[in-house]
């Protein structure tokens, strides 16, 4: 079975009731760009990572359990 695509980024953007269209003014792109992301069609850049990590309060150190779908490297 299939990996979910950053299913940790996603629950922790529902647990603190972020929809994506929250996104759009963080990072300054529009829904169907967040929404490619989030579904692992492409990678997030590092300003996107330090935005919605900072919206998020995601340490720096845990960046990578967040946008890093496990797959890619090897988990």
């Amino acid at each position: 079975m299939a990996r979910r695509k950053y299913a940790k980024l996603k629950a922790l953007m529902f647990e603190k009731d972020v929809r994506q269209i929250d996104l759009e003014p963080v990072i300054g792109r529009k829904i169907a760009y967040i929404s490619t992301r989030l579904n692992g069609k492409e990678p997030w850049n590092t300003e996107e990572i330090q935005a919605i990590g900072k919206l998020l309060e995601i340490p720096r150190e845990q960046w990578l359990d967040y946008f890093i779908d496990g797959e890619a490297v090897g988990h």
